[in-house]
C-alpha cells in the first residue's frame, strides 16, 4: 500500500515517449463509485495550476515503483473517445465511437 503523501513525491514518467510528466498533484475520484479515475500531474514547470498539468487516466498507470510512477499514454492504451456527432453520425461507426 502507498499513501498519497508518498505517491505525490514520485515523478510520473510516460514509457511510450520517455517524457517526465512532473509529479502527481491531485487525484480525481468517481463521485458515485469512489474509484480513482485520473491522476493530475504538475507538468514540467510544476506548481499549482500549472498550464502544463495533465489528467492521466488511472488505467494508464503501468507500475508504481519506489522512485517513479510509470504510465503508458500511447494511443493504443487510451480508451476510445465517444463520437461527437449526436445524431446522424458521420463516422458511421456502429459502436458509437470515432477513431479520431
Amino acid at each position: 500500500m502507498i499513501t498519497f503523501s508518498e505517491f505525490k513525491k514520485k515523478e510520473v514518467l510516460d514509457i511510450s515517449s520517455g517524457k517526465n510528466l512532473g509529479r502527481a498533484t491531485d487525484i480525481l475520484f468517481a463521485r458515485h463509485t469512489g474509484e480513482i479515475e485520473k491522476i493530475i500531474t504538475s507538468g514540467k514547470r510544476g506548481g499549482f495550476l500549472s498550464c502544463e498539468s495533465l489528467e492521466i487516466p488511472f488505467k494508464s498507470i503501468i507500475k508504481i515503483g519506489d522512485d517513479a510512477v510509470l504510465v503508458d499514454l500511447s494511443p493504443k492504451r487510451q480508451p476510445p473517445k465517444p463520437c461527437p456527432c449526436e445524431i446522424d453520425c458521420h463516422c458511421e461507426k456502429e459502436d458509437g465511437f470515432c477513431d479520431d
